[in-house]
């Protein structure tokens, strides 16, 4: 099965809304002084699996999930991968994260 970038970017899209709600809403509780978090159920963990049985041996090192929670939808990425020669590898977006699937830069 094939996926466009336009839907990839969609998906991962709708990932990160859902995921800063969740931190929008703890950290909206912990200013108010409310005692302690919720996190809502969400389908993240599921869709994140299927995006990695979609790419298969493209994503064999994961990295739809490091994206999206190591790297905090690429918004944490420091320029800190990088190819054999030593060139920095675009992974601050979902575009980025989409080439790097489509394209077996890892």
């Amino acid at each position: 099965m094939t996926m466009t970038k336009e839907d990839f970017i969609s998906i991962i899209e709708d990932l990160q809304i859902s995921h800063d709600y969740q931190i929008g809403l703890n950290r909206f509780f912990k200013k108010n002084n409310v005692d302690g978090y919720i996190f809502q159920p969400d389908c993240s963990c599921s869709v994140i699996k299927l995006l990695h049985m979609i790419f298969g041996e493209k994503d064999a090192d994961e990295w739809i999930e490091s994206f999206c929670f190591d790297f905090d939808f690429g918004r944490k990425y420091k320029d800190s991968i990088k190819t054999k020669a030593g060139h920095v590898v675009p992974f601050s977006t979902a575009d980025d994260l989409y080439n790097m699937l489509t394209n077996n830069n890892n």
